[in-house]
């Protein structure tokens, strides 16, 4: 029998069942997917986390974790799914009902059940809770019930769920205590102790807070955009203040995250969320705005090839999730124009609703313009010479001021710079 069973072997399951492996316990990975089940007994993962490759081998190696499609009976059950949006924006929680249901058979008087997913308030004592109840499981009673959410980067998912403090809710007190004394195998940072509504709150408020600074940084740039004022200079300086810190502005927002956890907030809350929505809306239509300030060049027309460069919603990773190019992509089309996508770390293929290709020469090829969405590194060490050989047009977007500006205008581009209300063609002759 497994100490401890993780239920979903994603972004954030796979790396706590592999640390937990790693710190003693035995450990049951259960994921409906046959080619992560398959792939996790040798060893393998197709995830591209710093460090994740190395632990997850030392625990497959050493026999404390195993992988199957199911869980079985164990202590300690731990529900890592995912928690999507719906089309109207509500949340599914389809998968993490299926996941509770799953583990009732092998459920045991005194186990403790784990939420991890990032949940509206109340899913860990009505959902989760609920199902164990209807099953002659009284939570707190019979059995251990939190709500502990992750606090992660992608990219550096391992180093963080090792050194972040944590933040466990527990349905009671003994409950919280009970998953303390599973975290603090692993976890160096700091365990607080709360009720399973305050963690969960706790959660939706730090990606929240996140969506609406990226939403106020992108409010600057558009009003600078207007006003004839470069947003990137007026920051820098603005930050100098001891109490200011605003972001950087960008296309929108992405990720498994920031994206969808304001929305488990105004679904269920609407009457206080208008702020939240104001928001979303921002973030959600920064690339159609791109999109029509490249237009407004006269460069671009409906009918026109647009090179992509970035599907991976942040820099240097490979995570594709609710990408501003998926938004950028859709608008698009509704202007009549062609896409192509590229990104040196997304795998080839369809991701999310687009294509995208690993081939950057390709993609720039017959193109009207390109615009930038990732400040991936090795986009700054693409020459200039790449754009100039392979594209129709000179039209360069870059919602991230990270191209080499001066180059790409002394090589007869117009450039266009999210948050640079500066005239591009006075901008061309400087």
């Amino acid at each position: 029998m497994a100490d401890i069973c993780v239920l979903g072997l994603g972004y954030v399951g796979l790396p706590t069942a592999s640390l937990l492996a790693n710190a003693g316990f035995h450990v049951l990975g259960v994921d409906v997917d046959q080619r992560i089940v398959r792939g996790l007994r040798s060893g393998a993962t197709r995830l591209d986390e710093a460090g994740l490759a190395t632990l997850v081998a030392a625990a497959v190696n050493s026999g404390n974790l195993q992988s199957a499609s199911a869980p079985e009976p164990a202590d300690t059950f731990i529900i890592c799914v995912p928690t999507p949006l719906t089309a109207h924006k509500g949340v599914d929680l389809v998968a993490v009902e299926a996941a509770s249901r799953m583990l009732v058979p092998c459920l045991r008087k005194g186990n403790l059940v784990i939420l991890e997913s990032t949940s509206p308030i109340g899913t860990t004592r009505a959902t989760v809770g609920g199902i164990l109840s209807a099953a002659g499981f009284e939570p707190g009673r019979d059995v251990h019930l939190c709500y502990c959410p992750e606090r992660v980067l992608p990219g550096n998912t391992v180093a963080e769920l090792i050194g972040n403090d944590r933040i466990i809710g527990g349905v009671t007190a003994a409950c919280a205590r009970r998953a303390a004394s599973i975290y603090g195998r692993f976890c160096q940072g700091r365990i607080t102790l709360t009720d399973d509504r305050t963690a969960e709150m706790c959660k939706l408020m730090e990606n929240t807070c996140r969506d609406v600074n990226i939403a106020l940084a992108n409010s600057f740039a558009r009003i600078a955009e207007d006003a004839g004022v470069n947003v990137w200079e007026a920051i820098s300086l603005a930050n100098l203040h001891p109490r200011v810190k605003i972001l950087k502005p960008g296309p929108g927002a992405g990720g498994h995250c920031i994206p969808i956890d304001p929305w488990f907030l105004a679904e269920a809350y609407p009457r206080h969320a208008a702020l939240l929505r104001t928001a979303r809306e921002i973030n959600d239509t920064q690339p159609a705005r791109m999109l029509q300030r490249l237009q407004g060049t006269g460069l671009l027309k409906s009918g026109d090839q647009l090179a992509v460069l970035g599907a991976a919603y942040k820099a240097d990773v490979d995570d594709a999730r609710e990408s501003p190019a998926a938004l950028l992509c859709r608008a698009a089309g509704t202007l009549g124009l062609r896409t192509s996508v590229h990104d040196p770390l997304v795998r080839a293929g369809k991701h999310h609703g687009i294509e995208v290709s690993n081939d950057l020469a390709a993609c720039l090829s017959d193109a009207a313009a390109a615009v930038l969405l990732t400040e991936h590194k090795s986009y700054r060490e693409v020459p200039v010479s790449a754009y100039v050989e392979r594209m129709r047009g000179r039209l360069i977007g870059d919602t991230r001021n990270w191209l080499n500006h001066a180059a790409l205008r002394q090589a007869g581009f117009t450039v266009v710079v999210l948050g640079d209300g500066t005239d591009p063609e006075e901008m061309k002759k400087t």
